[in-house]
C-alpha cells in the first residue's frame, strides 16, 4: 500500500480533536507523510548525492568566505570614527541591522517561493482537496513543515553572522543565549511575512501566466538587477583585499545616512538591539508581537483563498487566453520541432528564469567577474592575464547557463512519445534540441565576448577567440547533458509536464562544467602566471592548449551523444518517475 492510500484510511479515522479550527491529528499525519515521502526518495535510489554534496560544498565555501571578509571589515567598520571618536556599540548595532536585514529578505523570498508550492501547486494537493481537511488544518501543516527548513536557514545564517562578530568584537554569554533564541524566533516572522505576500505573488504569477515577453524581460531585469548588486559586494571584496581605501568611503555624511536608515529597518532593528543589549525588553516585545500578527493575519487571508485555490485546481486548468490557431501548411520538419523546442520554453516559466534569462545575463556575470579578478590578479601578482583568466570565466559560467539543457528530453514529458511515433528521423529530434540551445548559447557567449572587447579588457581577435572556445565546449555541455537526460529521462507526472524539481543529471552536468573550466582555463591560467614568473617564452600556448582541448573534447561529446543513439531511441519506453 503506498503512501497516499494509507494517508486515506488515516483520515477516515482522524478524530475531531481541534484548537482555532485546525485538527491536531491531521497535522501531526501530514507531518508523518512529510517524513515518510522524504525518507522513500532515499529507498528509491532517487537522493541525488551529487547535488547535495555539490550544495554543501557551495555552502561551506560562502560561509567560510564570509567569515574571512566580513570579520576583516568588522574591524574596519567599528574603527570608523564619527565626531571625532569612536563608537563601537552604535557601528555593531548598525552592522548586524544590515546583515539581519538581508538575511530576512532572503528567508522572505525563500519563503514565499516554498509557501507557493507547498499550498498551491505541489503534486498532492488534487487529493487533499477531495479529503475532509479544511484549508487552516493544511496551512499549518505546511507551515510546520517550511518552519523546519528556514530553521535550519536561520541556524546557519544567524550562527555565522554571530560567530563572526563575536569573533572580532567580543561578547558575553548572554549574546549566544539570546542567538540560540533568535534562530527559533526568526522563521516564525520570516514564514509569516511570506505568507502574507504569497496571495499577492499568486495573483501576479495568474496576471503574467500568458504574458510571456512581459514574463521574460521583467525576470530578466531583476536578475540583472540582482546581479549587479552582487558585484558590488564583489568590489567591495577588492578593495578590503588590496587596501585601505575602502575605510575612507565611510565619512561624516555617510556614518550619518546609515544611521538614519539603520533606524527604520525593523524588525532587523530589533535583533540587533538584543544582540547589542539596547532596548532589549521593547524590542523583544516587538518580535513576538510581528511573529504573532503576521502569523495570524496569515491564517486568515490562507484560510480564505486556499480552499477556493483547491477546488480550481482539482477541476483543472483555466482554458487559455491565447487564441487557438489552425496548420494551414506543412513547414520543415527541423523548423516545427525547433518552435515546440522554443515554445515549451519560453511558456514555462521556471524553465524561461533557469535558461533564457540567466543566458542573456552571463555576459554581466562574465564582466563584472573579469573586473574584479583582472585587478585581483594585478595586483596581487603583477602580470597581465586577461585572456586567461576571461578563458576560465567564460567556460565556467558558460557551463552555468546550459544546466537546462539537463532536462533536454525529460522536459518534454510524454510529448516524447507522441514525437517518438511521428515520421521524424531520430536524427531530427535531437538535432533540433542541440540546435536550439547552441543558438542560445551562442548568442550569449558573443554577447560575452562583445562585452570584453569593448571594455577593452582583451583584444578584438582574443575576443574572437574567447568566444569560438566558449560555444565549442558549449556544445559538449549540450551534448553530454542531451545524451545524459535520454539516458536517465524523467517525466513529471503533473497535467502541465513541468519538471519542479532537479534531477542528478543537472548536477552532473554542473560538476563537469566547473571541472572543465577549470581544467582548461585554470590551466593555462597557472601556466601563464609560472612562464612569466621564470621568463619562460610563452608564446601562443594559451591559443595552443585551450583550442586543442575545446577539439577533442567536443568530438568526443558527439561521439557519446551518436554512439548507438538510433537503437536506444526506436527501443525507447522509460521516463517514469
Amino acid at each position: 500500500m503506498n503512501t497516499r492510500t494509507e494517508m486515506s484510511g488515516r483520515y477516515a479515522a482522524t478524530g475531531t480533536k481541534t484548537r482555532g479550527g485546525v485538527n491536531l491529528r491531521t497535522v501531526r499525519a501530514l507531518l508523518r507523510k512529510g517524513q515518510e515521502e522524504r525518507r522513500s526518495q532515499f529507498k528509491a535510489g532517487q537522493f541525488d548525492f551529487l547535488g547535495f554534496l555539490l550544495r554543501l560544498v557551495l555552502v561551506g565555501a560562502i560561509v567560510a568566505l564570509f567569515v574571512v571578509f566580513f570579520g576583516q571589515f568588522t574591524e574596519m567598520y567599528v574603527a570608523v570614527k564619527t565626531a571625532g571618536r569612536t563608537d563601537v556599540f552604535a557601528r555593531s548595532t548598525e552592522l548586524l541591522t544590515i546583515l539581519y536585514t538581508a538575511v530576512i529578505v532572503g528567508m522572505v523570498v525563500g519563503g514565499v517561493g516554498q509557501l507557493g508550492r507547498e499550498l498551491f501547486t505541489a503534486d498532492d494537493m488534487k487529493i487533499f482537496s477531495a479529503m475532509p481537511i479544511n484549508a487552516r488544518t493544511l496551512f499549518v501543516a505546511r507551515l510546520l513543515s517550511i518552519y523546519r527548513g528556514q530553521l535550519v536557514i536561520a541556524l546557519v545564517a544567524v550562527l555565522t553572522v554571530n560567530a563572526t562578530f563575536a569573533w572580532k568584537v567580543g561578547v558575553t554569554l548572554a549574546f549566544w543565549i539570546m542567538t540560540v533564541g533568535i534562530c527559533f524566533l526568526l522563521p516564525l516572522i520570516t514564514i509569516g511575512i511570506a505568507a502574507l505576500i504569497v496571495p499577492v505573488f499568486q495573483v501576479i504569477k495568474r496576471f503574467l501566466r500568458e504574458r510571456y515577453v512581459l514574463m521574460f524581460l521583467l525576470v530578466t531585469v531583476l536578475l540583472g538587477v540582482g546581479f549587479w548588486l552582487y558585484s558590488l559586494i564583489l568590489g567591495g571584496v577588492k578593495e578590503l583585499l588590496l587596501g585601505d581605501s575602502l575605510k575612507y568611503f565611510f565619512n561624516e555624511k555617510v556614518m550619518n545616512t546609515i544611521g538614519r536608515v539603520c533606524s527604520f529597518l525593523y524588525p532587523a532593528r530589533w535583533f540587533a538591539s538584543i544582540m547589542t543589549g539596547s532596548e532589549f525588553v521593547w524590542s523583544w516585545v516587538g518580535l513576538v508581537l510581528t511573529a504573532a500578527v503576521s502569523i495570524l493575519l496569515a491564517l486568515l487571508i490562507i484560510n480564505t483563498i486556499l480552499t477556493r485555490a483547491l477546488q480550481a485546481r482539482n477541476q483543472g486548468v483555466a482554458q487559455s487566453m491565447l487564441k487557438s490557431t489552425c496548420l494551414t501548411d506543412r513547414g520543415p520538419k527541423l523548423s516545427a520541432l525547433l518552435k515546440k523546442e522554443f515554445l515549451l520554453i519560453f511558456r514555462t516559466p521556471s524553465y524561461m528564469f533557469s535558461y533564457f534569462s540567466v543566458a542573456f545575463i552571463m555576459p554581466l556575470m562574465v564582466y563584472f567577474c573579469m573586473d574584479v579578478g583582472a585587478s585581483l590578479v594585478e595586483n596581487l601578482v603583477g602580470l597581465d592575464c586577461n585572456l586567461e583568466l576571461a578563458l576560465f570565466l567564460t567556460i565556467l559560467f558558460g557551463a552555468l547557463t546550459n544546466t537546462f539543457c539537463a532536462t533536454n528530453i525529460s522536459r518534454d514529458g510524454e510529448m516524447f512519445y507522441t514525437v517518438k511515433a511521428m515520421p521524424l528521423n531520430f536524427k531530427t529530434v535531437f538535432f533540433s534540441k542541440i540546435v536550439l540551445c547552441l543558438i542560445v548559447t551562442a548568442i550569449s557567449q558573443v554577447a560575452s565576448a562583445l562585452v570584453l572587447g569593448c571594455s577593452g579588457t582583451v583584444g578584438a581577435l582574443d575576443a574572437l577567440f574567447i568566444a569560438c572556445v566558449g560555444i565549442l565546449f558549449s556544445f559538449v555541455n549540450i551534448a553530454i547533458a542531451t545524451r545524459y537526460d535520454f539516458n536517465h529521462a524523467k517525466f513529471s507526472t503533473e497535467d502541465d509536464g513541468e519538471i519542479k524539481e532537479s534531477s542528478g543529471t543537472v548536477s552532473t552536468i554542473i560538476v563537469m562544467g566547473m571541472v572543465l573550466s577549470f581544467l582548461v582555463g585554470g590551466a593555462v591560467f597557472l601556466l601563464k602566471i609560472i612562464a612569466q614568473l621564470r621568463q619562460f617564452q610563452y608564446g601562443f600556448l594559451t591559443y595552443i592548449l585551450a583550442s586543442g582541448f575545446a577539439a577533442i573534447a567536443a568530438g568526443l561529446a558527439a561521439f557519446y551523444l551518436l554512439f548507438r543513439l538510433k537503437r536506444k531511441y526506436y527501443e525507447f519506453s522509460g521516463g517514469g518517475i
